[in-house]
C-alpha cells in the first residue's frame, strides 16, 4: 500500500482507534497489523512522533499504568477536543471519499 496515501491519514486511525478505549503502542500496532490483515504495519518511528503530536494539541493524554509484573505501561485516551476533531476529519474524510469515487467509480 503506497505510504503516502495513509501519511495524512495517521490521526484520524489512532483516534478512532483510540475511541474504543485507552491503548498502549505495541497494542496500536498490533490491533492496526490485525485490522488490516497485515497489509500495513505501523511502526514505531511512526506511531510516537503521532501520539506525542496528538497529546501536544491535546486531543489525546497519556498516563502510566503498573501491570501484574511490577513493569509500567503507558497508556492513551481520547479526550473531548480528540473527539470533536476526529468527527470533523470523519467528515472530511467522508467527502474525500465521495469526489474520488465520482472519478474512479465504487470499489471493485
Amino acid at each position: 500500500m503506497d505510504r503516502e496515501l495513509l501519511k495524512g491519514s495517521t490521526p484520524l486511525l489512532l483516534l478512532s482507534l483510540l475511541c474504543e478505549g485507552p491503548m498502549y503502542g505495541y497494542q496500536i500496532i498490533e490491533t492496526v497489523r490485525q485490522r488490516t490483515g497485515g497489509t500495513y504495519t505501523l511502526k514505531e518511528g511512526a506511531l510516537y512522533p503521532a501520539l506525542h503530536k496528538l497529546e501536544a494539541t491535546e486531543f489525546i493524554a497519556s498516563y502510566w499504568e503498573t501491570q501484574e509484573n511490577g513493569r509500567e505501561r503507558r497508556y492513551y485516551a481520547i479526550q473531548p477536543a480528540g473527539h470533536a476533531f476526529l468527527t470533523a476529519k470523519k467528515k472530511e474524510w467522508n467527502q474525500f471519499v465521495d469526489m474520488v469515487q465520482a472519478f474512479v467509480g465504487p470499489k471493485v
